[in-house]
């Protein structure tokens, strides 16, 4: 199939459009999740029995962040900067916060050669539909996987069906023609989510990696609306990693949240899973 019925376009006619917190909420309850409506603020039962926001950089009011269910094992919510002082966590998040001013000259001589060597190896394009995905996706996902596991290839074609191309961006990169790369993202209010991102192992030497993040970047400033772009939680178990998003100004910051958690499972979870628990609490 030629790549002119990919249903793809440059990226550089994309926009991050943002979407509200029911929205989002409504295309996660399609999915199956649970959503609970709670004083205002959509909640997600992320795991069972525990709630956080569906958007976790919404920073709630003291007032709001409540338990949305009374049978419940925890929650966990940022706060807004007036109510910090009621803090007794926070969510540790790789974030970039100033967006207006993020272009080559603000990342390092050797990120900028990378983003050079990637313009000249990779073509950046916006997925407008899930037919490149269908057709070259899963190898992509597979070779990923093999590296870094993470991902699922067992509901692969699901989960490209069940993407909203209307409210989600989906990136791709490709090289000589053939998918290299792609990463889907979505935006609630200010703030915009990368939300998966893999990578074939056989693209990794031509840079596509910091090329999707600037052109990522550029497009969300494009759109004049988004002011914050959460780049996952802290992995702090994945040093290479963190590096490489500290390197691309992704750097960590630590966001006031409160937290509430059965202190049993608490005290489990602190023991058999610290990393967990340190991105639940912001704590050891």
């Amino acid at each position: 199939m030629s790549i002119n019925n990919l249903q793809i376009r440059d990226v550089s006619e994309a926009k991050l459009v943002p979407i509200t917190e029911e929205e989002y909420a409504n295309w996660l309850r399609g999915k199956g999740t649970r959503i609970i409506k709670h004083r205002g603020r959509y909640w997600q039962e992320s795991y069972p029995g525990f709630f956080q926001p569906v958007h976790l950089l919404a920073r709630l009011s003291y007032e709001q962040a409540t338990a949305p269910q009374i049978f419940n094992w925890g929650f966990q919510t940022t706060l807004d900067t007036n109510d910090a002082a009621f803090a007794n966590g926070v969510l540790p998040i790789h974030l970039l916060s100033e967006i207006e001013n993020y272009d080559l000259q603000s990342l390092s001589a050797n990120r900028r050669g990378q983003i050079r060597k990637s313009h000249k190896l990779v073509k950046f394009v916006e997925l407008t539909g899930p037919k490149l995905l269908q057709e070259q996706g899963h190898e992509v996902l597979a070779s990923a996987l093999k590296r870094t596991n993470y991902g699922n290839l067992k509901n692969y074609l699901a989960d490209i069906a069940n993407l909203d191309f209307q409210h989600w961006f989906v990136m791709g990169g490709l090289i000589e023609g053939k998918l290299g790369a792609f990463m889907t993202a979505y935006a609630i209010d200010n703030t915009a989510y990368m939300h998966t991102l893999h990578i074939a192992t056989e693209a990794l030497s031509t840079c596509i990696s910091p090329g999707l993040h600037f052109e990522f970047v550029q497009m969300c400033r494009r759109s004049g609306k988004i002011r914050e772009i959460a780049h996952s939680l802290h992995s702090r178990e994945d040093s290479a990693l963190c590096t490489f998003k500290d390197g691309m100004r992704f750097g960590v910051q630590r966001i006031p949240s409160k937290v509430e958690i059965n202190p049993i499972i608490a005290k489990f979870i602190q023991k058999r899973y610290p990393n967990k628990y340190y991105r639940l609490t912001g704590q050891d």
